[in-house]
């Protein structure tokens, strides 16, 4: 039978599922993480360290993709003989499962390949080292791709004036007519400068804690460009303020946020209390 080509288009409701183990194993058909939501122009996802965020993420870009390599390693790494993991986006899915001899198998609907980038959190290494990534070709060949292309952009205000070299596929920064190895830069001048030019890309841009480890200007600067930005950003953090931060001056339907937390995925609003008391608690002990 001919398979039937899946469209994301503008439906971009998701259901994720996570079932690491069965048989008779104690975690035998207990989600690690399960749920459902919606996903916005920017979508703000949070979380404990631990609680699926990164690993959604990757699915994600293997489904975007068609990346059975980065589907087939993650998978390798987190399903138990007998587990399986699915993630539906519109009528895409991406679905792996581990047999009981150990053999990993993945499908995803067949669909026009959609134009992704995942900034994980190794990102700055892959960034001002030479691209060297440690997810999948496909994940490094996106980023050498990606750098080609928005380091060319010279016209415009950029915040960083970055530059690229074809002869040695390295990052520079521009300073008084100098050109500088990004190794020798910033992680705000390797990363903002890089997220300003590619926030005008018609794509989905992954940003895993690559926020987190800006200075607030950075990010509050990133985040006016995210306004009139044509890519579509889900931005996982650590950081309660980063959501605070997109959403300021947005209408709250412009930005979905989700907390992964105890095995489900549930949507937060501005005012909750993410992470429970915890920052409350270091207000009054610092006072």
């Amino acid at each position: 039978m001919e398979a039937k080509e899946g469209n994301i288009g503008n439906a971009v409701n998701f259901h994720f599922s996570v079932v690491p183990a069965a048989g008779k194993l104690p975690t035998a058909g207990k989600p690690l993480l399960e749920g459902s939501g919606t996903l916005g122009d920017v979508t703000i996802i949070m979380g404990r360290p631990r609680t699926g965020k990164s690993l959604f993420l990757r699915y994600l870009f293997a489904l975007l993709t068609e990346d059975y390599e980065l589907a087939m390693r993650t998978s390798e790494q987190i399903l138990d003989n007998g587990g399986w993991v699915k993630l539906r986006v519109g009528d895409i899915q991406l679905s792996c499962s581990k047999s009981d001899d150990g053999k990993v198998g993945c499908d995803i609907t067949p669909h026009p390949r959609e134009e992704a980038y995942l900034f994980y959190e190794g990102v700055l290494f892959t960034l001002k080292h030479r691209l060297i990534s440690p997810e999948s070709a496909e994940v490094a060949n996106a980023m050498a791709r990606l750098l080609e292309r928005v380091a060319r952009y010279r016209e415009g205000r950029w915040r960083y004036d970055i530059s690229y070299s074809d002869s040695d596929k390295k990052l520079y920064e521009r300073v008084d007519g100098r050109l500088i190895d990004s190794a020798f830069a910033s992680a705000a001048v390797v990363t903002a400068g890089v997220l300003e030019r590619v926030f005008l890309l018609n794509a989905w841009l992954l940003l895993d804690g690559a926020m987190d480890v800006l200075f607030p200007e950075e990010v509050f600067y990133l985040a006016g460009r995210a306004s009139s930005a044509r890519a579509r950003l889900v931005v996982v953090t650590h950081s309660p303020w980063v959501l605070d931060v997109f959403r300021c001056g947005r209408a709250a339907a412009d930005v979905k946020a989700y907390e992964f937390a105890e095995g489900k995925i549930k949507e937060i609003g501005l005012s909750t209390k993410t992470y429970g008391d915890v920052f409350e608690k270091l207000y009054v002990l610092c006072g």
